[in-house]
């Protein structure tokens, strides 16, 4: 008990941390009894050798150390924000010079990975960081606003657009986030498209509208949706 009570003087907590890896940190904070250890803990990123500090022990700093050992500090956030580990990607982002823009080898970032996984306290995180480009684009050209229509993931298309995403980007072939949605007969983020001005008569490079892809599909709803709005 006593060392516990000595331990919560922050000048002797941060004196003691600083020689601690994060291993002993965590036998250190088992051995008081306590639920997390306050202070900073430096380790390495095993990619660049860069030093990266974490505040401390506790269940969501430790999920943070296994995930950047394994690939290195950008990889473990794109990581923690594919599974939702919203809690993680919040402890992560304190990390200084964490690139949060930083993609896999098909391009994708890790908001793209949030959203195409529907987290959407992840995304909503993510877009809070200035830094985060709404509209950055995957190899082919996919944007998170498109992976979200896809899916049919309404308040998500909802959070990107408020955060100026833009709804007529176009990938490589020409797909926009409407066709993508119109394809997949996603009736609620069509409307929420069309409400954002989307452009329903964009063709891509097969010559093919969301209009048309609708109706190939047999979309009924959306056909109607669309004509409503103008496509013909």
């Amino acid at each position: 008990m006593e060392a516990s009570r000595l331990f919560l003087n922050s000048a002797i907590k941060e004196k003691i941390c600083q020689y601690l890896s994060f291993e002993n940190a965590i036998q250190f904070r088992d051995a008081l009894g306590l639920s997390s250890l306050k202070c900073p803990i430096t380790i390495l990123d095993p990619k660049n050798q860069q030093e990266i500090i974490l505040p401390g022990v506790n269940q969501t700093t430790i999920k943070a150390y296994k995930l950047i050992r394994q690939n290195g500090l950008n990889s473990a956030f794109r990581t923690a924000a594919e599974t939702g580990q919203n809690s993680v990607v919040q402890t992560l982002l304190t990390v200084k010079d964490i690139d949060v823009n930083a993609s896999n080898q098909y391009g994708n970032t890790a908001l793209m990975l949030a959203v195409f996984n529907g987290h959407d306290s992840v995304v909503q995180t993510l877009l809070t960081v200035k830094a985060i480009n709404v509209n950055e684009t995957s190899r082919f050209g996919q944007t998170a606003l498109m992976l979200a229509s896809e899916n049919g993931y309404n308040l998500i298309v909802q959070i990107l657009i408020a955060a100026g995403a833009n709804v007529n980007a176009a990938s490589q072939s020409g797909q926009t986030a409407l066709m993508d949605a119109s394809y997949k007969g996603r009736d609620s983020v069509v409307k929420t498209l069309i409400a954002a001005g989307v452009n329903v008569g964009a063709v891509n490079q097969y010559g093919m509208t969301a209009l048309m892809l609708a109706s190939r599909k047999g979309h009924d709803s959306v056909v109607q949706i669309l004509k409503a709005a103008g496509a013909v």
